[in-house]
């Protein structure tokens, strides 16, 4: 359900919300840490500064941080900088009328499932993905592994 760049977008700022206060991260060095490609994760987190989530500096001691505290800032927020939510609306058949007097035939499903999935978005912080005892899953070949960051 949540794209590949939403899954980045997750795991990246995961990562620098379990930075020391005031510490900068380097694309480079999340890359090879989350097993992200440098230059996708890069303009993932060039997304996420531009929505105001990250701050951004270049320079030696540069990279990114959070600009507000993890509890302050959603999933829902997350995802928004760096994907389509819209499409959460949209019919699941693709239908362009699909409402409520003109349903397809799981219309009220997928509406009671989205509505779950946006609550659970825009209700969880980032916080809560970081206070797991600081693992998270990481992709490495094709596996999922759990890695301690």
């Amino acid at each position: 359900m949540i794209t590949v760049t939403g899954e980045y977008a997750l795991r990246a700022m995961a990562h620098i919300a379990q930075l020391p206060a005031g510490q900068y991260a380097l694309a480079r060095d999340m890359g090879q840490e989350l097993e992200i490609p440098p230059n996708y994760l890069s303009k993932v987190l060039q997304s996420l500064a531009r929505s105001g989530l990250l701050e951004s500096q270049r320079g030696r001691n540069g990279g990114f941080r959070l600009n507000r505290l993890p509890k302050e800032i959603t999933l829902y927020e997350i995802l928004a900088a760096v994907e389509f939510m819209g499409r959460y609306e949209t019919c699941v058949l693709g239908h362009k009328e699909c409402r409520d007097s003109d349903a397809c035939p799981i219309h009220d499903a997928w509406k009671e499932a989205r509505n779950k999935v946006l609550n659970l978005f825009h209700k969880t912080p980032l916080s809560k993905l970081v206070a797991s005892q600081g693992k998270l899953l990481t992709k490495a070949k094709g596996k999922l592994k759990t890695a301690v960051v």
